[in-house]
């Protein structure tokens, strides 16, 4: 089967939606299931034949994390840290980090996933989960312009797994 492709952007990079009221699930009985793309965001559905998809838990995150493995800044109030960065998305990251910052909290960061390109700025990154030196970080404000570039550093990482 080909691959599926978002229809209004063209974008490969989609993924499957859990199935939303009694219609999608009499639909994916056949095959026709509901897929969202990671570009644009459109929730739209394909048929998919001869595929089953098992259900599974609610993933609330709306953007799929890639494993990454490079060192961030952390801006708090107390000054500036060193993080590790382990998985990336849109939306938000994973770090290890021994800070002393609790579930709720805000700071700021620069990523630089590589030498040749300048930092991402996030303004705003709030700290979802703390656990044995893990911070869960959702990205509320990324500098204009950075998201973009956030975007497309992330895609060209999608297409190397």
């Amino acid at each position: 089967m080909k691959p599926l492709r978002c229809r209004r952007c063209g974008s490969d990079q989609v993924r499957r939606a859990s199935r939303v009221g009694l219609l999608e699930r009499l639909l994916s009985a056949g095959y026709v299931y509901p897929f969202r793309c990671e570009v644009c965001h459109r929730r739209f559905r394909a048929l998919r034949w001869g595929e089953h998809y098992v259900r599974a838990g609610p993933d609330r995150r709306r953007h799929e994390r890639l494993p990454v493995d490079f060192w961030t800044t952390l801006f708090l109030k107390d000054g500036e840290r060193q993080g590790r960065v382990r998985d990336l998305s849109e939306g938000g990251a994973t770090l290890e980090a021994d800070l002393p910052v609790a579930a709720g909290d805000s700071l700021e960061l620069t990523l630089k996933p590589s030498d040749s390109e300048p930092p991402i700025t996030v303004e705003v990154a709030v700290v979802r989960s703390v656990q044995s030196g893990r911070l869960g970080l959702q990205f509320v404000r990324v500098k204009g312009g950075d998201d973009e570039r956030l975007g497309k550093f992330l895609r060209e990482q999608g297409g190397r797994r």
